[in-house]
């Protein structure tokens, strides 16, 4: 793929403009933001941002004035106690599990192979008497992703993360399952996430004025361009979460009621299914779940995996799907000989 090449020049302004500020940093008696500006040929206004995203990243900077101007510099000598006292064993233990359940990323993109590189700054930073304990704690967890996509994800995470925050339209070349030829068009990456193992990108698609979302197993090709674009005024992330049961929102709006028995009803109970989601206890100790979202093959998919534990009350299309397919099971697994093909 040949988008690091496309957005390296960007990228690396930007990259080599923090490594440089972070170098003037650590000097003894710090730097003021007209000297970082004047250095780095940028406004002063870009400079007080990248110090600002790097407070915000946990760097410990602290602020002086030397009786003119305020400079800054890095504190980690000040702080070094407080700092070693904050990565302690749970901030250790969170980042690990999180690793060990993102796949999705493994071996596959450079924001893993960072975040390798800041549990070994963790791991040296609590000292080699806290070695031992974290190993033996990372030990107790085990990441459980037994059917991974066949096809890793191209390593576009940073290239994807460069054009969300500075509004870049890329030209994607994107292959659906199943179709002859991959499609090229332009969007406007949104979002990055994570949904059962693989990683998603919603983007804006100007022609069609709609969002959509992107699995990254799919996506064979990414053009960063210089044209830049604003979202869209009405872009909610939120609001499409709700959209959605999983991943897919394209359906028509449904309600969905559902009864299940009291066997599985503690299953029901424990979790959010959806964030639109209303429980109602039942007689015999079974429960009602409503929810409203999209409709999409992933919510029938579910609620079949329920088997006879669960009755639909609505919508009415699902319970008429459920009956066709009952009548072609029925019909295909009746006879002892196997039967190709639906009816």
């Amino acid at each position: 793929m040949r988008s690091h090449q496309v957005s390296a020049a960007p990228r690396n302004a930007q990259l080599g403009r923090i490594l440089a500020i972070l170098r003037a940093l650590d000097r003894r008696d710090g730097v003021d933001l007209y000297e970082l500006a004047e250095q780095q040929g940028a406004t002063v206004r870009t400079i007080r941002r990248d110090l600002d995203a790097l407070r915000d990243a946990g760097l410990p900077l602290s602020e002086e004035t030397d009786g003119k101007r305020k400079r800054w510099r890095l504190s980690v000598k000040d702080r070094l106690g407080e700092l070693s006292g904050l990565l302690d064993a749970s901030h250790y233990l969170a980042l690990r599990v999180a690793m060990g359940q993102g796949s999705a990323l493994h071996n596959t993109s450079s924001l893993f192979a960072t975040l390798e590189d800041l549990a070994l700054k963790i791991e040296k930073a609590v000292g080699r008497s806290g070695h031992d304990q974290l190993s033996a704690i990372e030990a107790c967890f085990y990441s459980y992703d037994k059917f991974a996509y066949q096809k890793a994800p191209p390593d576009v995470i940073w290239v994807l993360v460069q054009a969300i925050t500075e509004h870049r339209l890329c030209d994607v070349r994107y292959r659906t399952p199943g179709a002859v030829a991959a499609k090229t068009f332009k969007l406007l990456p949104l979002r990055l996430f994570v949904h059962q193992g693989a990683v998603y990108l919603m983007g804006h698609v100007p022609k069609h004025g709609a969002v959509a979302t992107l699995n990254l197993q799919r996506l064979e090709d990414l053009q960063v361009l210089d044209t830049r674009a604003e979202p869209p005024a009405d872009f909610d992330p939120a609001r499409l979460e709700h959209a959605a049961f999983g991943v897919f929102s394209g359906g028509p709006q449904t309600t969905y009621e559902l009864r299940f028995d009291a066997e599985v009803a503690p299953f029901i109970h424990e979790r959010t299914w959806h964030p639109t989601q209303r429980l109602r206890a039942l007689r015999g100790g079974g429960v009602a779940l409503k929810f409203t979202c999209r409709g999409s093959h992933e919510v029938s998919a579910w609620v079949a995996s329920w088997r006879d534990h669960v009755t639909v009350i609505e919508p009415a299309a699902l319970r008429e799907e459920f009956a066709e397919l009952a009548e072609w099971l029925w019909e295909k697994y009746r006879s002892k000989k196997p039967v190709t093909g639906k009816k």
